[in-house]
This record gives C-alpha cells, sequence and structure tokens, in this order.
C-alpha cells in the first residue's frame, strides 16, 4: 500500500501520516509527490486507488485523472462541487470548473477548481473514467465553490477505460 502527498501543502506536512505509520506499525509507503510537477506513480498497477479531497488541490486535474487512469481499474474519489456561482448563476448543468482566489474557499491557497457537477463528470470521461456509482453531501440544493454554507462534496467510485492491467 502507497500513500501518497506532498508535505508542503500537506496540512500538517505528513507529520500525522507519519506518526500513524509508527504508531500502528504499518508496512504502508509514504511517498512525498508533487502531483502538480511531472511525477510517475510509486508502483505500475494498482487494485484499487482512495483519492479523497484531492481534485481541488490541484492546478492541473487532467493530468492527475488520466496518469491515475493508467495505473488502476478502480478509485474512489471525493472532492467538492458547486450547483452556483458566488454570484448566484446556475453552473450546475455547464461542464465548468471555477478557479477560486486565494482566500476565497477557506482561506486556503492550495485550493483550485471546484467542479460543477458537470464538470466533473466531464474531466472524468476525457481523462478515462466511467462512472459506476456516485452521491453528494453536504449542501445538494444551493452550492457553491467559496462559501462554508455553500459546501457539497461529490463521492464517486469509477472504473478505467485506460488501465492496462491483467
Amino acid at each position: 500500500m502507497d500513500l501518497v502527498d506532498y508535505g508542503p501543502t500537506n496540512m500538517n506536512g505528513l507529520h500525522g501520516a507519519r506518526f500513524l505509520k509508527q504508531a500502528l506499525r504499518s508496512n504502508i509507503s509514504i511517498h512525498e509527490m508533487d502531483l502538480d510537477a511531472k511525477f510517475e506513480w510509486p508502483r505500475n498497477q494498482y487494485g484499487l486507488v482512495f483519492f479523497l479531497g484531492i481534485l481541488y488541490h490541484l492546478k492541473n486535474p487532467f493530468y492527475v485523472l488520466e496518469s491515475l487512469a493508467k495505473v488502476t481499474r478502480h478509485a474512489f474519489i471525493s472532492t467538492r462541487v458547486a450547483q452556483f456561482s458566488p454570484s448566484g448563476e446556475s453552473i450546475e448543468n455547464l461542464p465548468v470548473a471555477y478557479l477560486v482566489n486565494p482566500t476565497e474557499c477557506n482561506n486556503d491557497p492550495t485550493n483550485y477548481w471546484i467542479f460543477s457537477g458537470s464538470g466533473l463528470a466531464r474531466i472524468l470521461d476525457r481523462a478515462g473514467w466511467d462512472v459506476v456509482a456516485q452521491m453528494r453531501n453536504g449542501n445538494t440544493t444551493r452550492s457553491d465553490p467559496a462559501s462554508a454554507q455553500g459546501d457539497e462534496r461529490a463521492y464517486l467510485l469509477v472504473r478505467s477505460r485506460r488501465a492496462d492491467i491483467g
């Protein structure tokens, strides 16, 4: 099992992951990788990937989703989504992503793209994924990309069309 994260943008610099590994006497491998730079996954194939709460922190989510689709058949993905722009226009049925400013979303400069539901479906499809199952929670009636009260999350099980795994 591999854990991939990037210390400079991780809220505790990966100290929590390292502490848990030691406390649980785990064999997990911790890989500090910048997914916004050119990278290679630690392995050529995975059975299942948990990609939780990462997508909106990436500058280039398409590249990461496409490269991930080549090394695993299935993934659980979660990310923040939005139905409305901060000024109130509906974006749910538009295949778009909203680029937040550095302080707009939780005052966190590592947040970049908040997808509409249609935008998330489109990027997953273009990157080589089929959605097997999905659910959403949080503010499922009037979510937006910036406010705390407008927080909505999508949870998806996806299957790769690109994985060359036996």
